[in-house]
């Protein structure tokens, strides 16, 4: 069966974001402050509207560049994780195998990620953050610290494995869709129809009037 699940997730504002974002627009007044004050004095009030809203659009454009969002994907057996950087530019942070997962946990701050390489694609909250330890021939084992959703977890499990999934069975049970649910409750229900039927249908005795 084919798995494939997307999830976007958006990263919250740090300190350093919010300092970030006052010296440019702090920058950006200065600017067009210092636009005005000489070109008006020169008579060149049209130029500096000109310049002025340029500025202004341009400290718009780097803004929106301060804020990030995540996406995580899963295709089968493959997780990519893309950087989405103001809406506008995407970069591929790491592509992982699920069959070479290795471990899968909820992170704490005090928890110990023992690999070779450290993924950080997570919204900065703190809150339903997982731990993913997957090998890869190129970096060792690479460890992803994200928020994925129940879809997203289901995707991933569902792509380890055999050995490595009978860990999470537990749970990759509770985490099941309930479409997936209800499908197979729907199969048991029609089941026990049809075998009820034939129960119910006279035996054939053979005789003949």
């Amino acid at each position: 069966m084919d798995r494939f699940s997307e999830q976007l997730v958006t990263k919250q504002s740090t300190g350093k974001d919010m300092f970030l974002r006052g010296l440019l627009v702090a920058a950006g007044i200065l600017l067009v402050g210092a636009i005005i004050f000489f070109l008006t004095g020169l008579g060149a009030m049209m130029v500096a509207i000109v310049l002025s809203a340029a500025v202004i659009w341009g400290l718009v454009w780097l803004l929106q560049g301060t804020f990030t969002e995540y996406e995580y994907i899963v295709t089968n057996d493959d997780l990519d994780i893309d950087k989405i950087t103001g809406k506008r530019k995407r970069k591929r942070l790491i592509t992982l195998s699920l069959r070479e997962a290795k471990q899968l946990e909820e992170y704490k701050p005090d928890t110990e990620i023992k690999a070779d390489v450290t993924v950080m694609a997570h919204d900065e909250t703190g809150v339903d953050l997982y731990c993913f330890v997957c090998g890869s021939k190129e970096y060792g084992d690479i460890a992803v610290v994200f928020n994925p959703d129940k879809r997203t977890l289901y995707n991933m499990i569902g792509g380890f494995s055999p050995a490595v999934r009978n860990k999470y069975a537990e749970l990759y049970e509770k985490i099941a869709p309930k479409d997936t649910e209800t499908e197979n409750d729907d199969d048991d229900a029609e089941s026990a129809e049809v075998t009820e039927t034939v129960n119910d249908t006279p035996a054939d005795t053979g005789t003949e009037e």
